[in-house]
């Protein structure tokens, strides 16, 4: 099941924050994605690593060198997010994962709150200790 195997608790960046926060929280955390949520906490999106690459010398470059964009998430991120009960199983969140072409899923309880997130390398450590 999803729930056995995603982060608990992810890290989340507000819809309207700063781009550099969220620059920030994937340098700091070390991590490629975040889900995005608006001021009641409902999911709206995913901001990754993926959505900053190749914009260069733009006013995302400088936001990602930590000057100032004036660039909000909410104008980068990807939305919807792409989601799963954490109920899902895993076979099928992969599934999820390929035909979607995404490296990450949004966990979500029944309200549509992110509870956890599911992403490729959750599935190479599971693959990892299976094949020890």
């Amino acid at each position: 099941m999803v729930g056995d195997a995603m982060t608990i608790d992810p890290i989340v960046v507000d819809v309207d924050a700063p781009l550099e926060t969220a620059a920030r929280l994937l340098d700091v955390n070390a991590i490629s994605g975040l889900p995005v949520i608006d001021a009641g906490g409902s999911l709206v999106g995913v901001i990754s690593r993926t959505d900053m690459l190749g914009i260069g010398n733009g006013s995302i470059g400088r936001a990602l060198r930590g000057q100032g964009s004036g660039i909000r998430v909410g104008e980068v991120m990807t939305s919807p997010a792409i989601t799963v009960p954490m109920t899902c199983s895993l076979p099928e969140a992969a599934r999820v994962m390929r035909n979607a072409r995404v490296h990450r899923l949004v966990a979500i309880d029944d309200d549509g709150h992110a509870v956890g997130v599911l992403s490729a390398m959750d599935f190479v450590g599971l693959y990892a200790e299976v094949m020890r």
